[in-house]
């Protein structure tokens, strides 16, 4: 994890577990830039194992106000003590660059089934 956080975007979010869909993440984010443009919350979904609880990786999209599709990732959630370190790459499908960490965050849970989050673009 990098000591200072330089970035052009910053934002929040909740994830939960879904509880009706097995593998299945449910997020509510706002960044910096859907701030500036409506102040609306938008959402997201991420698919993967759930089974251990947030740990794991997991393909996310993040979605508009209008349903428009505004990035897809693979998304990498690591416990750290209490809290947890999220990283998001580009998916193998998005040019330029496959692979890159495009954004890195850092959350707390607020239930066994939610968490809190904070996260910014990787300069």
């Amino acid at each position: 994890m990098s000591g200072m956080i330089h970035t052009a975007l910053v934002g929040v979010a909740e994830y939960r577990l879904n509880t009706e869909e097995k593998g299945v993440i449910d997020a509510r984010w706002i960044s910096s830039e859907t701030v500036e443009k409506s102040g609306t919350i938008c959402r997201g979904r991420a698919t993967g194992d759930t089974s251990n609880g947030f740990a794991g990786n997991y393909h996310i999209q993040y979605f508009d106000t209008e349903g428009e599709l505004m990035g897809d990732f693979d998304l990498h959630i690591e416990p750290l003590g209490d809290a947890y370190y999220l990283t998001w790459r580009n998916r193998s499908d998005n040019l330029p660059t496959p692979g890159e960490i495009v954004c890195e965050g850092i959350g707390f849970p607020t239930s066994d089934r939610s968490m809190v989050l904070t996260y910014w673009t990787v300069e």
